[in-house]
């Protein structure tokens, strides 16, 4: 069976081969038996025929692949709880199925599904709809769950807008829903949103020694293995949308626990946060509508970069994807090893500051030699 670009997905080369041998073993290193059957069952997913991302999707990917990496992390993470529970090594309880909190379980699969039938049928759904859906699933979180609402997030004027319920309530919904359609702008190389996934669960499995983030730390750290080496599976709506909303909800959580700052997380997500504000301004001063998709992100614009240095399809997505990750997640995940400053200090507002400024940079200095032609909207 051959996919829309001729390649018979049933037969695999030499180079893929090779890949897949690497991919084996570094599963295996960092993730033992689960880790090699999870990357096992990845290399099949890439094998079906179905939920194909367009070549050329974001301005970046020049080969087919497989929209369905965000359901394959799911349904693994889901089978780890579930084993994990079993066994008994869990290790907290917030009082829902499984030990996760019921109205997480709401927002992260809720969003999944969503994007699930996107990816399933490219165009299923309206832009108005899938918007209006994530504003109903949040809402509806947010009025059973307001201890989600933050308390603190280090200026004054906020914290008294979050302190009157419905306004709190109204600004916690827009964030949420803001910031899962950031993580799907911003989803278009390879281990670039999820290297950011990635770490962010590393470090909030570390802070808080829970099964859930240990299961998805787990899942994330493999797909994104497998996504940086063979290109050829994604995140999909599915994984960005599901993803994004348990990112969104975690932290609101551990920011009201205590556990990390508003401005320390800030950091760890800086990247879709700056990229949606940043992209919203640029259109509006370039006189066009401040949603209509483009391909001049700084994903972009970084990728084009690098394919004049890599003949390579795959090596200069994902130098492009790995690059931005270190750059801005793996910054947070930096100084939390070498302990600049506490998780808990609002003085990380000032390396979130930084990060705006690299921003900046960056994109003025990646837009060299690159023809207005090339920032066509995506289709």
């Amino acid at each position: 069976m051959t996919d829309s670009s001729g390649e018979n997905r049933f037969i695999l080369s030499e180079k893929d081969l090779l890949k897949l041998a690497g991919m084996m073993v570094l599963a295996s290193v960092f993730f033992g038996l689960s880790g090699l059957l999870m990357m096992i069952f990845l290399q099949w997913i890439t094998r079906r025929s179905y939920a194909v991302d367009a070549v050329g999707k974001h301005g970046i990917s020049q080969v087919s692949a497989s929209r369905l990496g965000g359901a394959v992390i799911f349904l693994c993470s889901f089978i780890l709880v579930v084993v994990g529970y079993v066994a008994g090594v869990a290790e907290s309880d917030n009082g829902g199925p499984l030990g996760i909190q019921l109205f997480g379980w709401v927002g992260a699969i809720g969003c999944a599904l969503l994007g699930l039938a996107e990816d399933l049928k490219n165009g299923s759904l309206s832009p108005l709809f899938r918007l209006l859906s994530q504003l109903l699933i949040f809402t509806i979180i947010v009025v059973q769950w307001p201890e989600l609402i933050p308390a603190d997030v280090g200026l004054s004027l906020v914290n008294f807008l979050l302190s009157q319920p419905a306004v709190g309530g109204l600004l916690t919904v827009i964030f949420c829903v803001g910031f899962v359609n950031a993580v799907n702008m911003a989803d278009g190389a390879n281990g670039l949103m999820p290297g950011m996934v990635t770490i962010a669960f590393t470090l909030f499995y570390i802070e808080t020694g829970d099964l859930l983030y240990a299961t998805l730390m787990t899942s994330c750290g493999l797909f994104t293995i497998f996504n940086v080496i063979s290109g050829k599976l994604f995140l999909g709506d599915a994984g960005s949308y599901g993803l994004a909303a348990a990112l969104a909800l975690s932290g609101l959580y551990l920011s009201n626990q205590g556990t990390f700052s508003a401005a320390f997380l800030g950091v760890l997500f800086a990247y879709p946060c700056i990229e949606i504000l940043f992209s919203t301004l640029r259109r509006a001063l370039q006189g066009r509508s401040m949603v209509l998709p483009d391909n001049d992100h700084l994903h972009n614009r970084i990728h084009f970069q690098y394919q004049r240095l890599f003949t390579s399809k795959t090596l200069a997505n994902s130098m492009t994807g790995c690059s931005l990750t270190l750059l801005f997640s793996g910054m947070a995940m930096l100084g939390y090893l070498f302990d600049w400053l506490p998780v808990t200090s609002n003085l990380w507002a000032l390396v979130l500051v930084g990060q705006c400024l690299l921003y900046s940079i960056l994109f003025y200095a990646s837009g060299c030699g690159r023809n207005i032609s090339q920032h066509v909207a995506k289709v």
